[in-house]
């Protein structure tokens, strides 16, 4: 196979990008390899771009490379460099050793009832992150399962009392609040809030992430999604009404995720104004969990509680 070599601003990063064995995941508008600092041999993640994504919006790019350089956290998968290469744009992000949230939560051997304060806590270091990013007046914006990266030891091994986890994918970041368009080519819908799904952009901040959360949290319990990905799914279906209690759920646990999905309730069909749907979104934003941090709070009593 032949290698391809980027030159970055703080070194040399090599891959092969005809090797199936390389590739983490693709998408429509990124490719996650695995690749390596071409002096040091250590690995890194390569997230192929494209610029398409961000069409002619110079402002919404630069707002994109100034946070990618300057917003760093524990919790938040590094970015190291970044590389142009025609019409691409690579990101050199820290290489992070583990499994998806996704993949623990559709794992067999963590199926098991006494397995959910593993994931609760998972749930609880996600939002700690996002304490921070919201006290940036920032929001993620593209929260999902396979967004969150659950670290192991060198073992293989995880930390069932103190799970760390470290959240990726920041392209659909922005200014909180702000009518800045966000990054709408998210080849996974499912998780976004009912002012995302109805387009409403000035909308768009730290609620919609933990409302984003409130369904995470509710897969990794009922270890199924609230949107099944293989069924047909309207937009009704995604910004009205309460979520539905399920059997694996508990009531305490219940009413943590109904607090941060509130989403309008359903409306006499018919014709609606779009003003009229947006009063119906801000009353769901403020009957919702007014920060992350109030969420976390919640879930470190039921977890100290069980």
């Amino acid at each position: 196979m032949t290698p391809k070599i980027l030159d970055g601003s703080k070194a040399k990063y090599i891959y092969f990008p005809e090797e199936q064995g390389t590739i983490i995941s693709r998408s429509l508008y990124a490719t996650l390899y695995i690749g390596a600092n071409a002096d040091t041999k250590e690995k890194v993640v390569l997230k192929k771009i494209s610029t398409a994504m961000f069409g002619n919006d110079a402002q919404r790019f630069k707002f994109f490379a100034t946070v990618c350089n300057e917003v760093k956290i524990d919790g938040l998968v590094s970015i190291e460099d970044m590389i142009f290469d025609g019409s691409d744009i690579y990101l050199v992000c820290e290489f992070v050793a583990g499994r998806t949230l996704k993949e623990l939560i559709y794992d067999p051997k963590y199926l098991d009832y006494r397995n959910d304060i593993f994931f609760m806590r998972i749930i609880e270091n996600c939002l700690e992150t996002l304490t921070f990013i919201h006290k940036l007046k920032l929001c993620h914006g593209n929260i999902t399962p396979e967004n969150i990266i659950v670290q192991w030891d060198d073992c293989e091994e995880f930390d069932f009392l103190h799970p760390t986890a470290k959240i990726l994918s920041i392209e659909s970041i922005k200014l909180g609040f702000k009518n800045m368009p966000l990054i709408r080519r998210i080849s996974n819908t499912l998780y976004q809030s009912p002012e995302q799904v109805i387009g409403f952009e000035d909308l768009v901040g730290d609620y919609s992430d933990i409302y984003s959360m409130g369904l995470i949290m509710y897969e990794a319990l009922a270890r199924e999604p609230v949107f099944p990905a293989d069924k047909p799914i309207v937009k009704r279906q995604q910004v009205f009404g309460k979520i539905a209690q399920h059997y694996r759920i508990s009531d305490e646990a219940h009413a943590i995720i109904e607090k941060a999905t509130v989403r309008p309730l359903p409306f006499v069909p018919g014709a609606i104004s779009d003003d009229a749907q947006k009063l119906m979104v801000l009353k769901a934003l403020n009957d919702r969990y007014q920060s992350a941090e109030a969420f976390k709070n919640d879930l470190e009593k039921l977890i100290e509680n069980l």
